[in-house]
């Protein structure tokens, strides 16, 4: 209020106290609107049985028509015919089987604390790289199987630990009373969710012989040198946290969780400064091989525009680092094609299939060395197919 005081000297205090007010009562009423719509697709169930695992075909990925098949081999310098692409990057199923495990239960004894993880992995023999996928505030490990199944499908091992802010796991271990809303405002709120999520993600590292071991169909499949971490909103932060970011804790400003065994990340809307202790600078540091997404809906108000979402790419060390901008995505779309969007279902469907063409492509890069993704990614064809709904950048 000072400082649109001395802005507009003649403007009464009682407006400017009255426009304030009506400016956070709005932002409070989006962030409503947006987790009521999140709680939905964040903490239903999944469906599956528990322990041991299942088989899954591999997810379809919602496309007007099949994909067609990239080229076997590399291809030469310069952009990828669109052609190769018309439809996306690898949208159809892929070419493993899947089996998947509901909810593996971890022992955390250093922190004294079970973790929930919900696994999927290829059924045929060989090693395939790791994925840990982080959920969003109040979620679990059951958003997000739409993409994690379809890495799978593409020879990947994925990993979705709950996190302590879930609604869903805090409501099983008997608060009967919490709701989503509540687990996302103490999210917001509690530097010790902040620290607990990233250590998560460490502790799931660290327990890869324990999961392969565990889990029969696992065994011998594991590569821990080929190591990605992902996220979605607060799941982004979780993610950019591992990736270098520094964090200011209560007592312990400029936190380090960065782990040396990750080799990319993936922040789907993410988190930029101001809130989960990040600040201008906490993402000057981060180096690694990094893919942002936002889009022209992802917004709670003033604060968390799509420029907000942008700062960790246009503040990280420059070199393999991609941002894509989609218009007409809002907060939901990266994770489900069923999300109440202008224009329905098809827009849905059309942005989540933009969103796993990108992040398969970011993956087979960074984590297989593949010649034919990374030129993907460094062509015009993803946004040559979306017909200029996508924008990407690069440094």
């Amino acid at each position: 209020m000072a400082y649109a005081q001395r802005l507009f000297p003649f403007l009464p205090k009682d407006y400017i106290r009255r426009r304030r007010a009506v400016r956070q009562i709005t932002n409070i009423l989006m962030i409503a609107t947006l987790s009521a719509i999140s709680a939905y697709f964040i903490t239903r169930t999944s469906g599956g049985p528990g322990f041991p695992a299942r088989k899954l075909s591999a997810n379809p990925i919602a496309a007007a028509s099949p994909t067609v098949q990239p080229p076997a081999s590399a291809p030469s310098a310069g952009d990828v015919p669109p052609s190769d692409y018309a439809n996306g990057y690898d949208l159809q199923p892929g070419p493993y089987t899947v089996s998947e495990v509901a909810d593996l239960v971890l022992d955390d004894a250093n922190r004294g604390k079970e973790l929930h993880v919900r696994v999927f992995y290829p059924d045929d023999a060989g090693k395939y790289p790791i994925i840990v996928f982080s959920h969003g505030a109040g979620g679990s490990q059951n958003c997000c199987d739409g993409l994690t199944r379809h890495w799978a499908g593409y020879g990947y091992v994925t990993i979705q630990p709950t996190h302590d802010d879930s609604a869903v796991q805090r409501r099983n271990q008997g608060e009967e009373n919490i709701r989503f809303m509540q687990a996302v405002r103490e999210a917001l709120k509690k530097p010790a969710r902040w620290e607990s999520r990233p250590l998560d993600i460490t502790y799931v590292l660290d327990a890869l012989p324990v999961i392969q071991n565990r889990v029969p169909g696992l065994i011998g499949k594991i590569d821990p040198n080929a190591i990605g971490v992902g996220g979605h909103s607060m799941g982004s932060y979780t993610t950019e946290a591992i990736a270098g970011a520094l964090v200011d804790l209560p007592g312990h400003p400029a936190r380090n969780f960065a782990d040396p065994r990750v080799k990319a990340v993936l922040c789907l809307s993410p988190q930029g400064p101001s809130q989960f202790g990040l600040s201008d600078h906490s993402f000057d540091r981060i180096s690694l091989p990094y893919m942002g997404m936002t889009g022209s809906l992802d917004s709670l108000g003033p604060v968390a525009s799509p420029a907000w979402h942008k700062t960790p790419f246009e503040r990280s060390q420059p070199g393999d680092k991609y941002h894509l901008f989609i218009e007409g995505a809002n907060h939901m779309s990266f994770i489900t094609p069923r999300t109440a969007l202008p224009g329905g279902a098809e827009k849905g469907q059309a942005i989540f299939g933009y969103t796993n063409s990108a992040s398969l492509a970011f993956w087979d890069a960074y984590l297989k060395g593949d010649a034919r993704a990374k030129s993907y990614l460094q062509s015009s064809a993803l946004e040559k197919s979306s017909h200029g709904a996508v924008k990407i950048s690069r440094r």
